[in-house]
């Protein structure tokens, strides 16, 4: 009995292969398959896109240079190489700036549309609509550029965003929109100085705000022309002639006038040319030498000597005047 349920497992295992074998075989080969055709399909994925990379870096160079045609004509080999990349829609948003930098606006819009229309991130459809609006404003398109707005999701570029609705509100004469779309973009945000100007530019006057204007001032009176002033005679006869006086122009602020006195008539000796007297040079002084200043030494220091007291002089004895001298006696004697 034991034999015989041995058997029939052996059966049941060889029915069950004859079933199912095939399959099992062909399932494990397609595991094999798979898991080999995953990971070359990730390196070739890999090898695809560091080739798509290298192909946008010489882009770049070529647009940074700047090289217009070799710029263009790498794009285009991208465009054709690698069409599905990421580097597709980096590669339109750049040949449209240079489409907008050559006044090409129909080759820009054409090429940002691509990039709304072909590009599988959100974020890069967002900037080609904003770009997109910026174009079609500065072509007047306001409509279209207001519907191209109104499309955007992303949240980073709220601040770019409202400040273009602002444009365009303002380009259209709603001065309270562009207001309210200028102020929601610093409330974004938005770091542009030019933003704040705008918004200044349209922010309503109130009474803190406005400055007075000054009072003109007073208007200056004209000053009444002086008087002539009579001459005083200097004993000659002056000449009755009037005496005329030239008008002076007003000016602002109007100096005082001048007096002007008036001319006498009297015949003015002319000056009599003199011949210039001949000046002599002035010697130059002779230059003296300095004197050497002499040399400071220091004094040694020695002791002063004592001082010997001088003796005081002996009092000097009157001398005797002299006697005067005897009259002169006669040899003879006496006369009798």
């Amino acid at each position: 009995m034991e034999q015989y349920t041995d058997d029939e497992r052996v059966e049941d295992l060889k029915k069950w292969w004859s079933e199912n074998g095939l399959s099992l075989i062909v399932g494990i080969v397609l595991g094999i398959a798979a898991i080999f055709g995953w990971r070359y399909w990730n390196s070739y994925r890999d090898s695809q896109a560091e080739q798509a990379s290298l192909t946008y870096d010489t882009f770049i160079k070529a647009v940074e240079k700047p090289d217009v045609e070799q710029a263009r004509q790498r794009g285009q080999d991208l465009l054709a190489e690698f069409p599905n990349s990421a580097y597709a829609a980096l590669t339109m948003l750049r040949l449209a700036k240079l489409a907008v930098d050559s006044s090409d606006n129909a080759t820009a819009i054409q090429r940002l549309q691509w990039v709304i229309d072909h590009a599988k991130l959100v974020e890069l459809q967002d900037i080609a609509r904003l770009r997109l609006a910026r174009v079609l404003f500065a072509a007047g398109q306001l409509k279209d550029a207001e519907k191209q707005l109104d499309n955007i999701t992303t949240s980073s570029l709220t601040a770019e965003l409202e400040e273009l609705r602002g444009d365009l509100y303002l380009a259209g004469k709603d001065i309270e929109k562009a207001r309210t779309a200028y102020a929601a973009a610093l409330a974004a945000g938005g770091t542009n100085r030019i933003l704040q100007i705008k918004l200044n530019n349209l922010t309503a006057p109130t009474p803190e705000t406005v400055i007075a204007a000054p009072k003109p001032p007073p208007p200056v009176a004209e000053a009444p022309p002086a008087p002539a002033l009579e001459t005083v005679p200097t004993g000659e006869s002056v000449s009755e002639e009037p005496t005329v006086t030239k008008e002076q122009a007003p000016v602002e602020p109007t100096p005082e006038p001048v007096a002007i006195e008036p001319t006498s008539t009297e015949a003015t000796p002319e000056p009599v040319a003199t011949e210039p007297t001949s000046i002599e040079p002035i010697p130059e002084p002779v230059p003296v030498e300095a004197t050497p200043e002499p040399a400071v030494t220091e004094p040694a220091l020695i002791e002063p000597a004592p001082i010997e007291s001088t003796p005081e002089p002996a009092p000097v004895e009157a001398t005797p005047e002299p006697a005067p001298p005897a009259p002169p006696t006669s040899p003879s004697g006496p006369s009798s």
